[in-house]
């Protein structure tokens, strides 16, 4: 109990004193009365155990120094009745830091001032103020977070979440709380998972990253990358986990998409490395092949053996063109032609590959447009598109092929673009079709339904780079137990009612000279009986420094060049370029096996004109003739603007 309250008062006012001191010392609040600045009674107050400890201190010594009292500084005349309300931080006696909050009042009683302060501690609820501060702005960050957080039990339940994972999830948090975190895991990722945090639990590891693929609701699925770690208390022990998750969905297919590029580049190399050499083996097995069976009697055992030979070297040469396709490394000679006459043409071997359990039916539509491309690729597709079909149909059956003048609009195309007249030529079969699953990577490379052994995965995405490179359109049409429908869309030349200039047959007879420059010995010679065979003078050479002997030796006139255009110390072209320095009129006509690259010949006028390898004999013929009377039509024309 503190001192008594320094007032005159009369004897029947000592009741309501006593009243007075006991409510003093009843109020959950420190009371302080002080006169003149100086305490002269208080009850306990916030740090300070004993009342009596206050007395006769000055009131603003209960203040921090950098907090001055304001009564100080009011003025005398002011109204009693205002009161103060203020809050500062200061230290108990035992150095116990508090939040203060003080209200002063100023009243006077038998012509004494006084001032009655009322203090209470809200140290307790400044810190709950705080934390709720904290905890909101905790909340607001967590909220926001673009990244996923995840906090889990020592067991892998889910405890909270926030909104960035409730989207990529596709769950709500109520839904969240239900799960373990192997429940929207993949199972073939759920195992490794699982091992990392039951090892962060063990007390292994603090923390583990892993990438994985998860499946949300309705089986949504993408990647995500996790960064789990544990939570410890002030006692050190785990308390939950916490992951960030990172969503890597469009990174692992930029991945995918690199790595497909990649394999293509090392398909590409392995390619450009095996063609020259293997389309060499393969035009020597088909020009000895020509030059067999023409000493052999039609319909003859024999003859019967041969063919399957060049059979199978046409279907090699097929496979390579294939590969070459797809590395973007395939000779192309574009040709105005009718897909009808492709189709006629190949109609018997397309029926021979098929075998007897299959028809090859053809429905092909009358006054066809004409298309630019090249032969060999409208005979790639084709051949492509009905051996997938019949690869479809494991019992035989009738695989249809249908072409007809047709409209075609792509989807992309702009609203203001009218449909353009196309040549559409269309596959269908009634084998066991595909799911949308197979749909969405069927002109993936490598890609195949096939079983092991009977596909290489490259048949429909030649067809695909084909069609889009000579600037059509493809579509599949299929469902499981239902065949499946392949339709190419190839803009016409002319439109529809186009014609083609008829080929106009030679009469030239074959006496010109050829200088045959060849490195593989079996070509060379192979060539070289086809040419002589024909009436053609040939000079022949392994290489470029023995080509150039041999026509310094020539004294007479050399026609063409046929040269292969990959040959070791001096490539054909190169050749060329030094041949014409002493023989302005030679022309030039190249063998390849893929698709060369532009040269400074090139840049100076030269067309250079290469010749698909492997080839047969007739092919070769009708090569060198037209590119023999090219030369000499242009001669003819520049001699008649030379005349006078």
């Amino acid at each position: 109990m503190g001192q008594p309250i320094p007032v005159l008062a009369t004897p029947s006012a000592e009741f309501d004193l006593k009243v007075l001191q006991v409510a003093f010392d009843a109020s959950q609040e420190g009371m302080a009365l002080a006169e003149d600045g100086n305490i002269c009674y208080a009850t306990k107050l916030v740090g300070f155990r004993n009342p009596t400890d206050l007395q006769h201190r000055s009131l603003a010594s209960l203040r921090p120094k950098d907090h001055p009292c304001a009564w100080a500084q009011r003025d005398s005349s002011q109204s009693e009745a205002q009161h103060h309300l203020c809050q500062f931080a200061t230290e108990a006696t035992d150095g116990t830091a508090l939040r203060i909050e003080s209200t002063c009042s100023r009243f006077r009683a038998e012509s004494r001032e006084f001032v009655l302060v009322t203090i209470r501690d809200v140290t307790v609820r400044e810190r709950r103020r705080i934390l709720r501060d904290e905890d909101r702005r905790f909340r607001t960050i967590f909220d926001g977070a673009p990244m996923g957080i995840v906090q889990c039990d020592m067991e892998g339940r889910v405890l909270e979440t926030n909104p960035a994972v409730e989207r990529m999830l596709g769950y709500s948090l109520y839904e969240l709380r239900e799960m373990h975190f192997h429940d929207f895991t993949k199972p073939e990722d759920a195992e490794s998972e699982l091992k990392l945090f039951q090892e962060m639990v063990a007390g292994k590891r603090e923390s583990y990253e892993l990438e994985a693929r998860y499946v949300g609701k309705n089986a949504i699925t993408g990647w995500v990358r996790l960064t789990v770690s544990l939570v410890r208390g002030v006692d050190g022990r785990p308390q939950f986990a916490i992951a960030m998750t990172e969503e890597i969905t469009e990174r692992k297919l930029a991945e995918q998409r690199l790595r497909e590029a990649q394999k293509m580049e090392i398909v590409g190399r392995l390619v450009g490395g095996v063609a020259h050499d293997f389309n060499n083996l393969l035009t020597g097995i088909m020009l000895y092949c020509d030059l067999l069976m023409a000493g052999l009697d039609r319909g003859s055992r024999l003859m019967h053996h041969a063919e399957e030979i060049r059979i199978a070297g046409q279907q090699g040469g097929a496979l390579i063109q294939q590969l070459l396709a797809i590395s973007r490394q395939q000779v192309v000679e574009p040709k105005i032609l009718c897909v009808n006459d492709v189709i006629l043409g190949t109609k018997n071997l397309l029926s021979r590959l098929l075998g007897e359990n299959f028809e090859l039916q053809t429905l092909l539509g009358d006054g066809l447009g004409d298309v630019r491309m090249d032969p060999a690729q409208v005979q790639q597709v084709l051949f492509n598109l009905v051996l997938n079909a019949r690869d479809a149909m494991v019992s035989g059956g009738s695989i249809v092929v249908e072409t007809c003048n047709a409209d075609f609009l792509p989807a992309d195309a702009p609203k203001s673009r009218e449909p353009g007249p196309t040549v559409m030529l269309s596959v269908k079969d009634r084998g066991c079709g595909m799911s949308k699953e197979t749909l969405a990577r069927l002109f993936e490379p490598f890609f195949t339904t096939k079983v092991n052994g009977r596909g290489t995965g490259l048949g429909l995405a030649t067809v695909h780079d084909i069609v889009e490179s000579n600037g059509g359109k493809i579509q599949v049409d299929s469902e499981p137990g239902r065949g499946t429908e392949i339709t190419v869309w190839l803009p016409c030349v002319y439109g529809h009612a186009g014609k083609r200039v008829a080929k106009r047959a030679s009469k030239t007879a074959a006496c010109e000279t050829i200088l045959l420059v060849e490195d593989n010995l079996a070509v060379r010679g192979a060539a070289r009986k086809i040419l002589s065979e024909t009436g053609y003078v040939v000079l022949e050479a392994g290489d470029g420094a023995e080509a150039i002997r041999v026509a310094g030796d020539h004294v007479g006139t050399i026609d063409l060049l046929l040269a292969d255009i990959v040959m070791p110390g001096m490539h054909g072209r190169e050749l060329a370029r030094q041949l014409r320095s002493e023989r302005q009129g030679m022309r030039a006509l190249y063998m390849s096996g893929y698709e060369p690259s532009r040269t400074e010949s090139e840049a100076e006028g030269d067309p250079v004109v290469c010749f698909k390898k492997p080839f047969t004999g007739a092919a070769l013929l009708d090569k060198l003739r037209e590119s023999l009377e090219r030369g000499s039509s242009k001669v003819s024309e520049k001699r008649k603007r030379e005349k006078p």
